[in-house]
């Protein structure tokens, strides 16, 4: 059974929480974590909460967590089933907060994500196509600002701007994209076989006319040979 989704009050208590409410932990702010749970619903496999909540908290809880620290892996491992039922139904209500522009702070947010694709198993590069897997994360590698110096210089100050605008204002699109990648690389087409092997033009035609197919049924305008 699906958990329920976090209320507004729970948001707020975890955002509290991760932002100096637990003791001798160093977590990941909550715009990270989504964008971090994100990449895990869109990506190749499923990944154990073993091997993503010691990153979200900055440090792996004990078993028998009790008290603030449980209350704490309870709300989290919510939020993470949340994350994924939104990706599948693509809801991308996304937190983010202000920026020191004024804008909303999409590094910290695309970061996360990042973060989350660093974590999948199988690794993204060796399950899909390198190429197609670089053009899919071009966005999210920009808004996080991990563009390698040498492709950043290439751009002129306006022409960075402009790129980093273009790629926030795309950014469900290109979730959107990269679910749906994954999606099919999952799950590929399947080939369609024949119930019948396949008539040569050359062959007599099935209907029993006596002549041959190409000149009898495959002639017609709605054949299908």
């Amino acid at each position: 059974m699906t958990p329920a989704p976090l209320s507004e009050a729970e948001l707020d208590r975890l955002d509290a929480l991760l932002h100096g409410g637990l003791a001798d932990f160093e977590p990941m702010p909550l715009d990270a974590v989504q964008g971090l749970f994100f990449a895990l619903a869109c990506g190749p496999a499923e990944i154990p909460s073993s091997r993503w909540l010691p990153l979200v908290l900055g440090a792996s809880p004990p078993t028998d967590a009790t008290g603030t620290l449980r209350e704490a892996i309870d709300l989290v491992t919510r939020f993470h089933d949340q994350c994924r039922s939104d990706v599948d139904g693509e809801r991308f209500g996304l937190i983010l907060y202000d920026g020191e522009d004024g804008g909303h702070d999409l590094q910290t947010w695309c970061a996360g994500y990042l973060e989350g694709v660093d974590l999948a198993d199988p690794d993204w590069y060796e399950a899909g196509d390198p190429d197609e897997v670089d053009e899919l994360l071009f966005p999210f590698v920009v808004l996080a600002g991990e563009l390698h110096e040498r492709e950043r210089s290439q751009f002129k100050d306006a022409e960075w701007d402009e790129l980093v605008g273009s790629c926030g204002s795309a950014l469900a699109e290109a979730i959107v994209e990269v679910r749906e990648y994954w999606q099919i690389v999952r799950n590929p087409p399947q080939t369609v076989r024949r119930d019948s092997p396949k008539i040569g033009r050359n062959d007599p035609c099935p209907c029993g006319s006596g002549r041959k197919f190409k000149h009898c049924c495959a002639a017609a305008p709605d054949a299908t040979p």
